[in-house]
């Protein structure tokens, strides 16, 4: 599926909420069911039924899948 980018930048926006380092979206990528979203500072890896959930109905993703992914981002 394609994803309109605004999901993206929400998602990527409610995680550096938790972890400051986050930085902002710059771009993505999916391969093998696994979302790789490139910020200013580094990398997060979201799985794509993550992102089926932040496009269809945000508050599907608890705040420990937000801990989760702010705890995997990869800085630079």
């Amino acid at each position: 599926m394609n994803y309109p980018v605004f999901i993206f930048h929400e998602l990527v926006l409610r995680v550096s909420y938790i972890n400051r380092k986050v930085g902002r979206y710059i771009s993505s990528t999916i391969e093998n069911g696994i979302c790789f979203i490139d910020t200013t500072s580094g990398k997060i890896a979201v799985a794509q039924e993550w992102l089926e959930k932040q496009y269809r109905d945000p508050s599907q993703i608890s705040s420990d899948q937000l801990e989760e992914l702010a705890a995997g981002f990869e800085a630079k």
